[in-house]
């Protein structure tokens, strides 16, 4: 069975790790320099319900676990699959398609819209119709560092379609702030009906899925940090929701019945997540914690295929097949030892790229500002990134701690002995305390014969020596004080008077 599954990147146990992710998705980032550049323009942007899901994410303040995103990287399934991402946690497949992005973000999804009625567009002769007439690169970043005053003089509709594309490029596709912004989304843009009808969750999915590839060639590489494209916010939310327990560990849900909406505005919390705290929840898992392979809009587990997100022109893959009615079957992943890619190792020549990440990192502009007034706050240690300058702070959440410690804390407990191993054991105690006993017995008696002998042969010892009459202190016996000799006794006064009168006499 195992050879007719999909294979993971990475040997169970052996997953990578690092340090930082440069996520270019950064919410909170943007918001803060819209408030601070066009505060009116973002004002009539948030009453336009096409990003109000976006919005609403940033309020509840959900913070970005970068560790949780690089762990489930490396739990991924390589299938054949061009619209489809599957991954594995504590050896359960879970599947991440344009049914659970939608379930997630609730952005405008019509897989059967034709692209070719949003090219054209009305020349109203401002700024964006001279980009568009002149085919001409343009990045957000140069219009913050060169014209931040010049926008602000531009026509009430450039600056608000300015702020739709910062929402676009930073948010809803996350990419780079140096990149040009594509003339399809300044197109787009020029009508804000076309702009709300543009299947924007489509355009978001897939730049995701392909920032997910790309990642691949960076995670078998000994990298302590890596650049990470697209809508990462709901990537890691679908973990989330997809597991539980790893929900609790990054934040918590505001309503726990949650229906009929984008799951990202039911999230709230900024908790801390190492990859050891991953790694013991994944080593806890039990058949009586929940997965959801399949999440939809209704519910979880209710819909498995919906035609709504159907792609035309996927590829095949008899594999996923399999995975899916072992799925359906209920089948016990628990023992199932998943294969893994062999990858060949091969000198990647990755100097190109390193030279244009390290330039981003350094800000090579023309403008006389510096680029960390606008420039996107690079990686961080920590799962939440760094804010520079002023801005809102973000209470903590207190009891964060406290419940990522209840989650983590509910392993699995040792199941008690039967009656059978009961008995067991206590014959198995009898049997060899009996043993020890009787040797026990046999010692004490032979070390008593030994001092019974040992006492009599110290009283001979003592006998003869008293006969000999050799009473030395060196042999005479410790117990007994050697004898103290009398003390001369001075004579008595008449004793003395009658000495002194025969001397006396004698000299007479």
């Amino acid at each position: 069975m195992s050879q007719e599954l999909p294979k993971r990147i990475f040997k169970e146990g052996e997953e990578t790790q690092v340090t930082q992710i440069n996520n270019n998705c950064r919410i909170d980032f943007i918001i803060r320099k819209l408030e601070e550049w066009l505060p009116n323009e973002l004002r009539e942007v948030k009453k336009d319900p096409v990003f109000s899901q976006i919005f609403k994410l940033h309020e509840n303040g959900l913070g970005f676990s970068a560790r949780v995103i690089h762990s489930f990287l490396c739990r991924e399934l390589v299938t054949y699959k061009q619209h489809e991402l599957w991954f594995v946690f504590a050896r359960r497949a879970l599947r991440f398609s344009l049914q659970e992005f939608h379930a997630v973000t609730g952005l405008q999804c019509d897989t059967s819209i034709s692209l070719q009625e949003f090219s054209d567009w009305d020349d109203d002769d401002g700024f964006w119709s001279r980009v568009l007439r002149k085919k001409e690169g343009i990045t957000i970043y140069n219009l913050w560092i060169k014209h931040k005053n010049a926008v602000k003089k531009w026509r009430n509709a450039d600056r608000i379609r300015l702020v739709y594309l910062c929402m676009i490029m930073y948010v809803v596709l996350a990419r780079d702030e140096k990149a040009n912004i594509p003339l399809k989304y300044i197109k787009v843009v020029m009508d804000l009906e076309k702009l709300r009808r543009y299947p924007w969750e489509v355009a978001a999915y897939d730049f995701l899925c392909e920032s997910v590839v790309k990642t691949r060639d960076f995670l078998s590489e000994k990298t302590t940090s890596y650049v990470f494209d697209g809508f990462s916010y709901a990537l890691q939310i679908w973990a989330m929701e997809a597991v539980p327990k790893i929900g609790k560990l990054c934040g918590k849900k505001l309503v726990k019945g949650f229906k009929d909406g984008p799951r990202c505005v039911n999230w709230m919390g900024a908790a801390k997540v190492s990859y050891d705290e991953i790694i013991h929840l994944e080593s806890i898992f039990t058949n009586k914690d929940v997965t959801f392979p399949y999440i939809s809009w209704t519910g979880n587990m209710d819909v498995v295929e919906d035609d709504q997100f159907r792609r035309a022109g996927d590829v095949r893959d008899d594999r996923i097949i399999v995975l899916k009615e072992m799925i359906s079957k209920k089948y016990d992943f628990s023992e199932h030892i998943w294969e893994y890619e062999k990858t060949p190792e091969i000198s990647l020549d990755l100097n190109d790229e390193a030279v244009n990440v390290e330039e981003a990192a350094n800000g090579e502009g023309n403008g006389n500002e510096s680029d960390e007034d606008f420039q996107t706050p690079r990686g961080s240690t920590s799962d939440v990134s760094s804010r520079k300058g002023k801005g809102k702070k973000r209470l903590p959440d207190r009891g964060m701690e406290k419940r990522k410690h209840k989650v983590l804390s509910s392993g699995p407990k040792q199941a008690p002995f039967s009656e059978d191993m009961k008995a067991f054991m206590t014959q198995l105690f009898e049997a060899n305390f009996s043993g020890i006993e009787q040797r026990l017995h046999k010692q004490m008696d032979e070390k008593f014969e030994q001092m019974k002998a040992e006492l009599r042969d110290s009283r001979k010892e003592a006998t003869v020596e008293v006969e000999l009459g050799d009473l030395s202190p060196s042999k005479s016996s410790p117990s007994k004080p050697s004898p103290r000799k009398p003390s001369p006794r001075k004579p008595s006064t008449s004793q003395s008077s009658l000495r002194r009168s025969k001397r006396g006499v004698k000299k007479n």
